[in-house]
């Protein structure tokens, strides 16, 4: 088995530490429900502020069934 990963980019709208986490948890939500789960989480800085966050996810691909003749 082969692994699929994504990088979802959230930033300028994370005003607050409780609107980040909102944001994060409603990522989350969504895409565990697709089989995807938690690998990293890294804060976006800007001019020394902390405006978003990069979320790394992960889920597991089945390899291609082979036919057998």
């Amino acid at each position: 088995m082969s692994e699929e990963y994504r990088v979802i980019c959230d930033w300028f709208m994370c005003w607050t530490a409780g609107m980040k986490a909102r944001r994060i948890e409603a990522h989350l939500n969504r895409l565990s429900a697709e089989g995807w789960s938690f690998v990293a989480l890294n804060p976006f800085i800007f001019l020394g502020f902390d405006v978003g966050f990069y979320l790394v996810l992960k889920r597991s691909v089945g390899e291609p069934k082979q036919w057998v003749q």
